[in-house]
């Protein structure tokens, strides 16, 4: 029997470390991977109630009418990109073919054109006689309870715009904590050698689907500057459910407690508020700190955005039923839109499977990626399921003056929401 003493085995330790050393250092074979050659997105949206869909867009009439008789409102809605590094085998071409439970398996065209830039003459006008400066405030509010904290809301005065300092500081009220968001960059003109995309102007080329379509089951990609895309979509993969309103009156505080039923596979909820009046647009989103959202959401929001945004009460978690629109946010506005957008991640898929042996290389022939959002909207405080009473759009609704001969003025927040936020923001 051998026996090691102590100098001994310390003696051993730096060869048992240079050999740990050795065998960590030697490097791994690193697979090769190409493409994907094509790369297609499937943005999807289950729609419901009224919704602004962004703050340059209002509801339609007939959403509008839908409503005030207490309907539900849904619908389905896609959005489909096909960007290739093939050029297309004579004029691009290319289909999305369905299951039967989307537009009765009819194929979605896929087609873009490019819009040829126009040559723009600078025009010399004479400078107006007099120059009105902007009027009115915009009040930013943030948060769910029944009351606003005591440092709201943040106060913009409109009528300080033609001082650049003063620009400047409203630019840090308004925008105080960036959300920085993963970058994604989906199919376009500009990154594919061709491109196709739905909706567009072909025949059948752009429409919403009833609430009762799906997205289950096989579909197929087919286009003359692709490779042909084929894959299934089980339940667990379908349009997001509608989002079922179930509370909206303000109860004894002035505060309106704005309740949902569950939603299936939800990752996170942005609920906001915008509205105002003859001089005022109130804004009001339902993250915990004042964001650069601002009484609109994004529009996706990928796995990984969601689980942070969650963690840190920026957006809602997927198990949310509620948010209370505090009663300072309610009072302050002569009429409000409330939106809820729910997000439900992303799913991504790519042929051929990844080799798994690291010696075979992965040539991708395709990667798909589907999107999930579901988006209600309507009058905040106002139930539009009961007996059909509805606030009217303030946007356009007529201003109370003494002189009913005078022209009407327009409402900041009806201008706001014809022209745009960012026609306010220098």
């Amino acid at each position: 029997m051998r026996v090691f003493t102590t100098g001994a085995v310390f003696a051993l330790i730096p060869l048992v470390i240079a050999g740990a050393a050795t065998a960590v250092a030697k490097p791994e074979k690193k697979q090769v991977v190409t493409g994907p050659v094509a790369v297609y997105w499937i943005d999807t949206s289950t729609n419901s109630g009224m919704t602004l869909g962004g703050m340059g867009a209002k509801p339609s009439m007939s959403q509008i009418m839908t409503m005030m008789k207490g309907g539900d409102n849904v619908s389905h809605s896609l959005m489909l990109r096909l960007g290739s590094s093939q050029a297309a085998s004579g004029p691009p071409s290319g289909d999305h073919l369905p299951p039967a439970a989307l537009n009765g398996g009819k194929p979605l065209p896929l087609d873009w054109k490019e819009v040829k830039a126009t040559t723009y003459t600078p025009q010399h006008e004479a400078a107006p006689d007099h120059y009105e400066p902007p009027r009115g405030r915009i009040l930013i509010f943030w948060g769910c309870g029944e009351h606003a904290p005591k440092n709201q809301p943040v106060v913009i005065d409109l009528s300080k715009l033609t001082d650049p300092a003063a620009r400047m500081q409203m630019m840090k009220q308004m925008v105080p904590q960036s959300v920085a968001l993963e970058t994604v960059n989906p199919p376009s003109p500009s990154t594919s050698k061709t491109y196709g995309e739905w909706p567009n102007s072909k025949p059948n080329g752009s429409m919403s689907f009833d609430g009762a379509s799906s997205l289950v089951g096989a579909h197929a990609v087919k286009a003359n500057y692709s490779p042909d895309i084929a894959f299934s979509l089980d339940p667990g993969q379908d349009f997001l459910p509608p989002i079922a309103v179930s509370g909206n009156s303000r109860d004894a505080e002035g505060a309106v407690p704005l309740a949902w039923g569950p939603v299936a596979r939800s990752r996170g909820f942005v609920v906001t508020a915008v509205g105002g009046g003859q001089d005022t647009v109130v804004m009001w989103t339902s993250a915990a700190t004042q964001t650069a959202w601002m009484g609109f959401a994004p529009q996706y929001l990928t796995a990984r955005d969601l689980d942070r945004l969650v963690a840190d009460k920026t957006v809602l978690p997927g198990t949310a039923t509620g948010c209370t629109v505090p009663a300072e946010v309610v009072s302050s506005a002569q009429g409000l839109m409330y939106g809820i957008t729910a997000y439900g991640g992303d799913t991504t898929m790519s042929y051929p499977p990844r080799p798994s042996d690291p010696n075979v290389a992965w040539n991708i022939q395709w990667e798909t990626k589907i999107r999930y959002r579901s988006a209600t909207g309507g009058m905040l405080g106002h139930d539009m399921g009961m007996g059909g009473q509805a606030a009217s759009d303030p946007s356009q609704a007529p201003q109370q003056t003494g002189d009913q001969g005078k022209k009407k003025k327009s409402s900041l927040f009806g201008t706001m929401i014809k022209q745009g936020v960012g026609s306010f923001i220098p």
